[in-house]
């Protein structure tokens, strides 16, 4: 199950701290901590405007998230930020870029493919 960041305290505590690494259509900033399983939080850039947009790209974000969740290392929090350019991509476009941004980021157990 994807367990989701919700506290601001935590949020700001990646955004303090954390590493960063940039897609195309996202980026993902991440710390390593002493938990049980990975939480993942999603921020949408201020530029999407309306609410149904900005609803509607976490919800693709967590539906890659979560297909890929098994792949990902146990001890982290993550924090995924959607770029304005993310609403004009596809579902495969999304996930290609998330791949390749937490492969970068050395998040995996295992390098993941790139051909999704």
């Amino acid at each position: 199950m994807l367990e989701r960041a919700h506290r601001l305290a935590k949020f700001h505590e990646v955004y303090r701290v954390g590493r960063v690494v940039r897609g195309r259509f996202l980026s993902v900033r991440f710390i390593r901590k002493p938990i049980e399983n990975t939480r993942v939080g999603f921020a949408v850039a201020r530029v999407v405007r309306g609410k149904v947009q900005k609803n509607r790209l976490k919800r693709r974000l967590r539906s890659v998230c979560r297909q890929h969740l098994d792949e990902l290392q146990k001890d982290l929090d993550i924090v995924v930020n959607i770029f304005s350019a993310a609403s004009e991509a596809s579902f495969k476009d999304l996930e290609q870029d998330y791949v390749r941004v937490i492969n970068r980021a050395g998040l995996t157990v295992v390098a993941l493919q790139e051909q999704v």
